[in-house]
């Protein structure tokens, strides 16, 4: 049995994993809330997601269940104590060459190196704000109206763009999963918007369809991402990545991907394209698992008496 362990709210993101015809192996999609309140779970494999959801004490209760699975024999991924979330990752990025461009705290009021920027929250993957800021004046304007509104600035992010459309407004955002020591290419989506995210139905041409199709073929990316991957201590999840000028620029590694289930394109070879990546992705998970292991994970008390409460139980506080 290979658990996944996510955040009550996210748990949709598993549904090709859970639905996919290629399954051959037990899948079990868990909530944190359950995990923490097993003294004994029988796993093969345990993968920790969601990270960046997590509130503090869970974050840590987390990372003392990962040992103990550790300790037991069964394998686990996404050490909840050493993945970086989003700002560490992508100064830690910045810092080791692998992206050019930087990252600040909204709060400090910083004054980028480069511009455009734009706003985003160091939590969860929404881009709540969708427009770019082209010079420290429009930055300044819009952290105060952001602020009069009644948005706090604390883990909110002021990022430098760094993305080359492919033509006239166009913009590509290319993905890449690791499971364990694997690396699976996923299909790059094209929108018009910078904001790049679902992809835009109807936009992309022939050609730029077959790009993403021998693009998927080729892998070509595959070990120019290892190292982002390693950095951020995540050897499970998805890395979103693009080209600024050329240069390779990693904006987020998801350790909660949402996995389809069929491509839905009007392009017949980026549907089949898409089939044989989510069946790679599903085969390599089954080999991830070993022999059934019974681990004690016994949560500590200090803990359970702050897990939200479940079922109209109510539990005290301190």
């Amino acid at each position: 049995m290979i658990h996944f362990i996510t955040t009550a709210d996210h748990a949709y993101t598993l549904k090709g994993i859970r639905k996919s015809p290629y399954r051959r192996f037990p899948v079990a999609c868990r909530t944190y809330d359950w995990l923490f309140r097993q003294r004994r779970i029988v796993a093969s494999a345990c993968v920790f997601t969601d990270l960046d959801r997590l509130r503090y004490f869970e974050l840590a209760e987390a990372a003392k269940v990962y040992r103990r699975l550790r300790d037991a024999g069964v394998r686990v991924f996404n050490d909840p104590a050493r993945v970086l979330l989003r700002f560490d990752l992508l100064s830690t990025l910045q810092r080791l060459g692998i992206n050019d461009y930087r990252v600040y705290p909204a709060a400090q009021r910083p004054r980028p190196e480069r511009f455009p920027v734009f706003l985003k929250c160091e939590e969860g993957h929404s881009q709540h704000f969708d427009r770019l800021l082209e010079d420290q004046a429009a930055l300044d304007a819009c952290l105060d109206e952001v602020q009069a509104e009644g948005a706090p600035l604390t883990r909110m992010l002021v990022t430098e763009f760094a993305n080359t459309p492919v033509r006239d407004g166009v913009y590509r955002r290319h993905t890449i999963y690791r499971v364990g020591d694997v690396m699976l290419p996923g299909n790059s989506v094209i929108e018009g918007s910078p904001f790049v995210k679902y992809g835009q139905r109807g936009l992309s041409t022939d050609a730029e369809f077959e790009e993403i199709v021998a693009e998927m073929a080729s892998n070509p990316y595959a070990e120019r991402l290892r190292p982002a991957f390693e950095a951020a201590n995540i050897d499970y999840g998805r890395a979103d990545f693009g080209f600024c000028d050329g240069r390779l620029a990693v904006y987020e590694i998801n350790t909660n991907p949402s996995i389809g289930l069929k491509g839905g394109s009007r392009h017949d070879g980026f549907n089949a394209a898409v089939d044989r990546g989510l069946r790679a992705l599903i085969e390599t998970l089954g080999e991830i698992g070993g022999e059934p292991v019974s681990a004690r994970v016994a949560p500590s008390l200090w803990h359970v008496t702050r897990l939200r409460p479940v079922f109209g139980l109510r539990l005290s506080q301190p």
